[in-house]
């Protein structure tokens, strides 16, 4: 019965009329109350007002030896004045609030010392209106000229009008409330028709569903919000239909990406026999499935946990914490990996169980690059180390001997700032990096002609070559149509692969550059016959933070930066650089840069 809709909405609406009766009858009763009582006030103190006629005969009656019963005569004289009739009584009270004289013969009897009879005892006007007594008084203290006699007066109402009112509205409040009532349960009936039968309607069209019925749709004829959520659900039928169809293909979508993710994912049951495997991880476990045997046969988790050396128990453990746990850098086969181990729900027999899904991502790569970071890092530690260690004893030397000779403290003072453009030179290829990692390099784009670029870098890398008395040879080939790309960043590409040749070739060597033209771009050639580069690091030359000798690039003043630096400037171009060398011959390094280069936003950075 409760849950029934036609007896909800009669009792919100019965609820709702009691409500609404109570308050309006509470409201007028206070009202009552209220205008009653602030009418008494009124009336009183215009009656005492301390100018008023009454006051001043009151007053003038202590020149009698009984004033009391004089004053008493002056009250019922101004009865009229004051209201009083058989609910309004006046008493005449001493100082000390004892009856003296009063409207009615047994007052002394019925009389009580109210709040306000004290504040007048006190010298105070009391004219404080107390809602929980059953009713108002008014007192005031009346003294005589030279103050040496004094009386209280009272005027005391019983509000037997004011309660009378209340009756008589609480009456009418409940007549209210009764027909009220008779309303809201005839208005339910017309409500549960508008509102009720259309939610049966629908309630019947959403069990029809829910039994796979999706021919028939809900006829609701109304202009409301029920009428709306009924074309709401016509089309949500529809669209259900929809994708209910579409399932077995999504279906089908999801197995073809599962079976060909790049990542290796594995699913076992409960019992950790094999689920599902996708073909990744075939490949990666080395699994061919013999013929007539199925492959869930003799692959379980328990032997891919002892075929990775992973802790069983540790899984086990964090498994049930918060089920799922992850493994980094899991070393397997040559390769290093991630896995990832996380719980799913699955449906069998109608039965719900619960599963492991295992991801496993191969991070080779990243690995290494790691390792080679880290490897950087140590080096870049040492060798900003050792110039620091190199200023420090230059500085510490010619601090602590005032006496050292002039010569030999400037000796001190060049090897410190050598050390500073070192530890410069390494900061500032550090920060190159840095913007083209992140892709905040300024590419300024612009025409120019290949022939006056490599004049340009003959003359800056002239003065760098004479000091090792090295020959440097530039050929350009004639007509070599203009290249548009960022003339500095090439320049200063071009500048780090002449500046090893420089650097790693014997005193006296030869650096050739030139440059020819092809039909996408123009190749550039720098080759000398330096020390070579042995051929198991060709291959490694251009990963970042890679050196093929540390103590060679130390020694020559390099940071080991430049060639990564260069690298990453010729891709954002969309050219190429490879390395030929042989070991006591020389290296041989090609650039290819094409015409039109492709750099835009994105692309290794902003171009302008």
């Amino acid at each position: 019965m409760y849950k029934n809709l036609h007896f909800k909405i009669i009792l919100i609406l019965a609820i709702f009329t009691i409500t609404l009766m109570s308050v309006i009858g509470a409201v007028l009763i206070g009202s009552a109350f209220n205008f009653y009582s602030n009418d008494f006030m009124t009336q009183m103190e215009q009656a005492f007002d301390a100018d008023g006629n009454l006051v001043s005969e009151l007053r003038s009656a202590f020149d009698l030896s009984d004033y009391a019963a004089r004053q008493n005569e002056i009250l019922k004289a101004y009865s009229g004045v004051l209201g009083i009739d058989k609910y309004r009584d006046y008493f005449i009270l001493d100082t000390n609030g004892d009856f003296l004289f009063g409207s009615v013969a047994d007052s002394a009897e019925a009389m009580e010392k109210t709040p306000n009879i004290i504040s007048a005892m006190s010298g105070k006007t009391g004219a404080q209106k107390h809602l929980r007594t059953s009713y108002i008084d008014y007192a005031t203290r009346i003294e005589s000229g030279d103050g040496k006699n004094a009386v209280i007066v009272c005027v005391k109402d019983s509000q037997e009008d004011v309660r009378s009112l209340s009756v008589m509205i609480f009456r009418i409040t409940v007549q209210a409330m009764f027909f009220g009532m008779l309303a809201a349960i005839v208005l339910s009936f017309f409500l549960a028709k508008a509102i009720a039968e259309p939610i049966r309607t629908l309630t019947v069209g959403a069990q029809r569903i829910a039994e796979g019925e999706f021919d028939k749709s809900v006829d609701v004829k109304s202009n409301d919000e029920i009428g709306a959520l009924s074309e709401t659900f016509n089309y949500m039928k529809d669209v259900l239909k929809g994708t209910l169809d579409e399932i077995s293909g999504e279906r089908r979508k999801f197995e073809t990406l599962f079976l060909y993710l790049n990542d290796a994912v594995i699913a076992f049951d409960s019992f950790g026999s094999l689920m599902h495997i996708n073909k990744m991880a075939k490949k990666l476990f080395h699994f061919v499935t013999p013929e007539g045997e199925r492959f869930l046969e003799f692959f379980n988790f328990t032997q891919m946990v002892r075929m990775l050396n992973i802790d069983y128990r540790r899984i086990a453990d964090e498994y049930k914490a918060s089920g799922n746990y992850s493994m980094h850098d899991v070393i397997y086969d040559g390769k290093a990996l991630d896995i990832m181990f996380a719980d799913f729900r699955y449906t069998e027999a109608n039965t719900e169980s619960h599963g492991i899904m295992c991801v496993i991502h191969d991070i080779t790569e990243r690995y290494e690059l790691d390792k080679s970071r880290r490897e950087f890092v140590a080096d870049v530690s040492h060798e900003l180390r050792t110039p620091i260690q190199c200023i420090r004893g230059a500085a510490e030397t010619v601090l602590e001997c005032p006496t050292l000779p002039a010569e030999m403290r400037d000796d001190f003072l060049r090897m410190a700032i050598d050390e500073c453009d070192r530890m410069t030179r390494i900061v500032g290829d550090l920060l190159v990096l840095s913007r083209l990692d992140n892709r905040r390099t300024q590419w300024k784009i612009e025409t120019f002609a290949v022939d006056e670029f490599l004049s340009r870098m003959h003359d800056i890398m002239a003065g760098e070559a004479a000091a090792r008395e090295h020959k440097l040879v530039f050929d350009c080939e004639p007509n070599i149509p203009p290249v548009t790309a960022d003339k500095e960043k090439l320049q200063q590409a071009l500048i780090n692969v002449i500046s090893n040749s420089v650097k790693y070739t014997k005193n006296g060597g030869t650096i050739a550059v030139s440059a020819k033209a092809e039909q996408n771009g123009v190749l550039i050639n720098v080759r000398d016959n330096g020390m070579g580069i042995p051929a198991e690091d060709i291959p490694r030359l251009f990963e970042r933070f890679y050196r093929v000798e540390k103590a060679r690039t130390s020694d020559a003043g390099g940071t080991g930066l430049g060639l990564a630096i260069t690298k990453e400037i010729v891709d954002a171009h969309g050219g190429q650089i490879w390395v030929e060398s042989e070991l006591g011959k020389g290296t041989s390094t090609w650039i290819r840069i094409p015409y039109e280069c492709r750099l835009a936003e994105g692309e290794g950075g902003k171009a302008e």
